[in-house]
């Protein structure tokens, strides 16, 4: 079994753990908790109150197939008896009473199977097919459908043995032709009837042991009286028709082998409820741990894929989760219309100073970070939903709209592509401009962004397989960061390009005029006007 009846553990006396062969075959599953679900070695309960709870309320499965096997030992003892007996009025009476109540409790059981025809039922009777699960996932009807069958079979097997006659079989013990009528030659075979009835209470799995085993100690008790003391002269009268008056070998006398058989089958009938109780227990606890550890894995999974998502843009981190990736693969798309661009606070070099009075400059940065911030939460509105954070270089914010590719059947032209994400990363910019405004009036400071905007063909990839970072190369990148570099503060400086893309978009702008910069050359460049 998966549990053993072990040495006492230190911090509880009686208590039975998990078998070191399951634990090493249980990789995944947390050793202390493993550990921490021990078990009564009595009662075989759980310790943890709350773990024995879900155990008692847990559904069983097998109800139908328990019952059926107790329905087959029911027709078993009317067979036998029904063999051995005289078909008389009592055996008739008592039969035709607990059969209609047995098939009644086997069909309920079965009702689970009408399930598929629900639907198909009319309204009024709809109920029926939830009487099966009703009784299996409830505790206390599934004990009392249990021990009501069990009580039935139990009582059949002996009922129909206090009616044949013998009960003043000891005064005419002489007339041997007397004692032949009484046909006791019926006697070991109700015995026998009582052993199956016994051994039929082990067939009800996921059910308390505790009621099992009162349900076969009554049993025992009652046939004990019966076949030991009330109609103990039956099977004195069964020796001497047999043995002609002599005393037989004690292994040949009814009374002490019915004793014998029915502890026996006491024992063994006990044995077995606890091993089912036991394994059961077992089942349940694995569940149990596989159940909280595949919580555990879901939840850590989410907030993987939540670090991922904020490591990288959310159609990036997609490719990479549920993929096999191996570190040299790499992740790289080619853009054909993007704007980028880049958002700086040239004031902040002034700003930042390293002194006793601002702490080394943490608290220069604490207010840098709360700018950053700020911006972020930008993206988070859906009109915004198109624009990406690419990184922060210094006091410099870097975005780009329209990496995301647009899901298959929204296909739209390019020039009408580059025009949405112009718009959004225009709007993106003012916002910025207006953030940063409202945090210069609640902390007394003047800062001014100077942003350079620029739209054309880039590069999206990851780079780092341990550290990834998302960027962007291109020409479009190297000029929109160039717009920002010789730009004016309080202005969004755009290129000639961009600028007609602007105007197309309902927006002024004003020439600024031809601007050298650096690596291309001489470049007309145009401010928008955000007024």
């Amino acid at each position: 079994m998966f549990l053993q009846e072990g040495p006492p553990a230190q911090n509880s006396p009686s208590s039975l753990v998990v078998n070191n062969g399951v634990r090493g075959s249980l990789d995944t599953l947390d050793a202390a908790g493993k550990r921490a679900k021990k078990l009564n070695w009595l009662t075989l309960f759980f310790n943890d109150l709350s773990l024995e709870k879900q155990f008692r309320l847990s559904e069983t499965t097998d109800l139908h197939q328990s019952m059926s096997c107790m329905a087959l030992v029911f027709v078993t003892l009317f067979t036998v008896q029904m063999l051995i007996s005289e078909r008389n009025f009592e055996m008739a009476v008592s039969y035709g009473a607990t059969f209609p109540v047995l098939v009644l409790l086997l069909s309920i059981v079965f009702t689970g199977y009408l399930e598929r025809w629900r639907s198909k039922m009319p309204w009024s009777v709809q109920w029926i097919p939830g009487l099966s699960r009703g009784i299996s996932t409830r505790a206390a009807l599934r004990v009392l459908v249990v021990s009501l069958c069990v009580l039935i079979t139990l009582l059949m097997a002996v009922l129909n043995f206090v009616f044949i006659p013998g009960n003043n079989c000891t005064s005419i013990s002489t007339n041997r032709t007397e004692l032949e009528a009484l046909k006791l030659y019926t006697v070991p075979y109700y015995l026998y009837c009582c052993l199956l009835a016994m051994l039929g209470v082990v067939v009800f799995v996921r059910t308390c042991m505790s009621v099992k085993a009162l349900l076969l100690t009554l049993a025992v008790v009652v046939y004990l009286v019966l076949f030991l003391y009330i109609y103990a002269p039956r099977s004195n009268c069964l020796v001497d028709l047999l043995y002609n008056g002599t005393k037989p070998g004690v292994l040949k006398e009814p009374k002490i082998m019915a004793g014998v058989w029915l502890f026996m089958f006491y024992s063994i009938c006990l044995i077995l409820t606890r091993q089912d109780e036991l394994g059961c227990r077992v089942e349940f606890l694995l569940e149990h741990c596989f159940q909280s550890e595949r919580e555990e894995m879901e939840t850590m999974e989410n907030v993987n894929k939540l670090l991922l998502q904020n490591v990288l843009p959310l159609h990036v981190a997609c490719f990479f989760m549920g993929k096999t990736i191996r570190n040299q693969d790499l992740y790289s798309t080619s853009c054909d219309c993007v704007c980028v661009m880049f958002a700086s606070v040239p004031q902040f070099k002034e700003f930042y100073s390293e002194s006793s009075a601002n702490r080394d400059g943490l608290e220069c940065l604490r207010f840098l970070n709360e700018i950053i911030s700020d911006f972020d939460e930008l993206l988070s509105k859906p009109k915004f939903s198109s624009v990406e954070k690419i990184k922060t270089i210094g006091s410099t914010y870097m975005a780009a709209a329209g990496l995301n590719k647009t899901a298959s059947g929204e296909e739209r032209k390019e020039t009408e592509m580059s025009y949405s994400h112009v718009r959004c990363m225009l709007e993106f910019a003012i916002a910025l401009m207006g953030k940063l405004e409202l945090i210069n009036t609640h902390s007394f400071n003047s800062f001014k962004l100077r942003i350079g905007i620029n739209h054309g063909p880039v590069i999206a990839g990851v780079i780092g397989a341990l550290k990834p970072q998302y960027d962007i190369w291109g020409n479009s990148v190297n000029v929109a960061s160039r717009m920002d570099s010789t730009g004016v503060l309080d202005k969004i400086q755009v290129t000639e390009e961009t600028a007609q893309v602007v105007q197309s978009l309902g927006y002024s702008v004003t020439l600024r005029g031809v601007v050298n910069v650096k690596g291309k050359g001489e470049l007309t460049t145009y401010f928008i006007n955000t007024d």
